[in-house]
This record gives structure tokens, sequence and C-alpha cells, in this order.
């Protein structure tokens, strides 16, 4: 007896239904259900979710999930990626039909979405800024000594106002050339690809080493290598950077199959 569902991967821009003769979560054999110019990446699977007591077995099966769209994007120059434990159902018509329909009536949209991400991966950037090395630019400014010279010589009660007036300045001088820079960086990359994701990172002086960007990028292997590049010219003493990926470019696709 057939199973009652599909579980769909994603979507592929390919005119044919085939069988893939690659394995996906719990080795089930996964194939495409074709619509129009788009497939689906489905497995037959039971009308619910998969889930586990064991955080250790659902990480399982999302990299299992994930293993397929980073196959996909490889050999179809693309993926766009549904989240795991997307699946359609049986209704009065059977779940290929439903999932034809969908795929039918959102045509114009996977058409947008597709020429957006062809060719593209979704790579994550952390670009890092050392406290300890602005403070030293910092203190070497001209008023900040001179302000710390004037200190000298004062009475207690007075000395501590200035030290907390200088620290308090020196505070606020870090705070925007922070914000500069972040600035700066993240108007450098998207010179360079236009699809670039701003998450928002607390800013803290109060570490040795925190985030200054926390960014997801589109970008194809050439745009990618221009980053890379980019960065590595500003790496130093005040700043680093880690890249992570790449994935499925979930962070520039919203769209669930219903």
């Amino acid at each position: 007896m057939p199973d009652k569902a599909l579980y769909v991967y994603g979507i592929i821009k390919f005119g044919f239904d085939f069988d893939w003769r690659e394995k996906g979560i719990n080795e089930k054999n996964v194939y495409a259900v074709n619509q129009g110019d788009f497939s689906a990446l489905v497995h037959d699977c039971e009308e619910k979710p998969y889930t586990s007591e064991e955080p250790s077995k659902i990480k399982e099966l999302i990299i299992s999930h994930n293993n397929i769209l980073d196959k996909a994007m490889e050999v179809f120059n693309g993926v766009i990626p549904l989240h795991f434990n997307t699946i359609i159902k049986k209704t009065e018509a059977s779940p290929q039909a439903n999932l034809k329909k969908w795929l039918e009536n959102e045509k114009g949209r996977l058409e947008k979405v597709w020429d957006s991400i062809k060719g593209k991966k979704e790579y994550g950037i952390r670009i890092y800024y050392d406290k300890d090395n602005l403070i030293q630019e910092i203190s070497a400014d001209e008023g900040i000594k001179e302000s710390e010279e004037n200190i000298e010589g004062k009475s207690i009660g007075l000395k501590y106002l200035l030290q907390a007036k200088v620290k308090s300045k020196i505070d606020e001088i870090i705070h925007n050339k922070i914000n500069n820079f972040k600035q700066k960086f993240y108007a450098d990359i998207k010179t360079i690809s236009e699809d670039a994701m701003l998450s928002n990172s607390r800013i803290s002086i109060d570490e040795e080493k925190d985030i200054l960007l926390n960014l997801s990028i589109l970008a194809d292997k050439q745009q990618f290598d221009k980053i890379i590049r980019a960065l590595e010219r500003k790496e130093g003493k005040v700043f680093s950077f880690q890249i992570a990926g790449p994935f499925a470019p979930y962070s520039f696709v919203q769209n669930e199959a219903q």
C-alpha cells in the first residue's frame, strides 16, 4: 500500500519527473514530481511530521534534509528550499495532485525566486572587532591625551569626576567608530552582492572580542571570492572574520507549500 503523503525538500527548475537515486531522510528514495517548468524533490512518507525525543536524532534528520538541498544546488544550479517537515497530505485529491496544483498556482512566484537564487548559495559572515586595539587607537587621540593630562594635580574629588568624563568620552568615541566601521563594512559588501541581510547583534566594549556584523549573503562563486578578498584586506589587529556555509538560500526565500 502506497504511503499517504509526500515529504518535500525543495523546488528545482527542471521540467521532468525522475528518480534521483539519492537517499534522503531515513534512507528514503528521493524523486521529482514535475509540473510545468518546476519539479519538487520528494519522498513518500506518512501523514505526520518527523520527530524524536532525542535532540541528536532531530539534528540527524535536519542534516539529511539539508544534504539533499546541498546536492540539488550542485546538480541543478540552485534550489528553492522548503523547511524541514514540509509535508503534502492527501485530501480529496492525491498528494501528487495537490503538489502539482501548488506548483502550478505558484509558478509566477517560483520564476521570480528562481531568477534571484539560481547559481548562488547562502553564506554566513561574522566580522569581529578587537576592543583592546580600538581603545589603544582612541587613547592616542590628542583630545583624549589632553583631557588625561588635565587630571594630573587635581583634588581627589575633581580627579574622580574628570576620569569619569574621560571614560565616557572614550566610550562615546568607541561606539561611534564601531557604528562607522559597521556601516562601511556593510556598504562595501553590498557593492559586491546586493543580496546581503544584516542581523542585529549587541555591541559591547566589555569583552575582548565582539561581533561587529552578522550577515547572511547570497552570492555566486565570483561574488563570494570578491567578498573574501575584500575582508582579507581589512583583516588584522582590529578586525577578523569567520565564514559559515554554503547553505541553501533559506534567508532569501519565503516559500511554504500548503
